[in-house]
């Protein structure tokens, strides 16, 4: 293993660590990552380098954005698939990205299917598109409201964890 997948093993597990305990990732842990993908980007490869950091970093804040504004993903996983994008570059992250997703729904799909409550989750999740959708379609304006109420129960997948298996893909050189 080299150290680019070195750091960036570290840098999901350790998110995914914080993540599980805390329900957050720290806004330090993304700096420290932001940095050393800056720093290993400029030293090993100069300009070119870090093009691909800033390039690969901004992609994710881009593409998910829509996403937090609905408070449908948090901006601890926005900002850890940024880290991570200095790291992998625009490519390898919108990979990333699409496979956070897809495992993220198997884990989804996982947990609905032990805990039992899918009718009550489609229920809840139409609920929540008609409270965003109904206001807009009236003209009025809207202040989005978490998908989530607060409380961590079975059916929260944290984000960081299908993010995590899809780095370990990348490491494993799948892409």
């Amino acid at each position: 293993m080299n150290l680019q997948q070195c750091l960036v093993l570290t840098a999901a597990s350790g998110a995914v660590l914080m993540d599980l305990k805390t329900g957050k990732i720290a806004n330090g842990w993304i700096v420290i990552l932001w940095l050393a993908g800056l720093i290993t980007e400029g030293l090993s490869r100069g300009g070119p380098g870090i093009a691909t950091f800033l390039t690969g970093a901004f992609l994710p804040v881009l593409t998910l954005f829509w996403l937090f504004f609905f408070r449908m993903i948090g901006a601890g996983d926005i900002k850890l698939l940024s880290a991570l994008g200095g790291f992998l570059g625009p490519a390898a992250i919108l990979t990333c990205i699409w496979l956070s997703f897809l495992f993220g729904a198997i884990l989804s799909l996982g947990i609905l299917i032990i805990c039992g409550n899918i009718r009550q989750r489609l229920l809840k999740f139409t609920t929540y598109i008609k409270h965003i959708l109904l206001p807009i379609l009236q003209g009025k304006t809207t202040v989005p409201v978490p998908y989530r109420e607060g409380k961590w129960g079975m059916e929260c997948v944290h984000f960081s964890v299908p993010i995590l298996l899809a780095v370990l893909l990348w490491i494993g050189g799948f892409y």
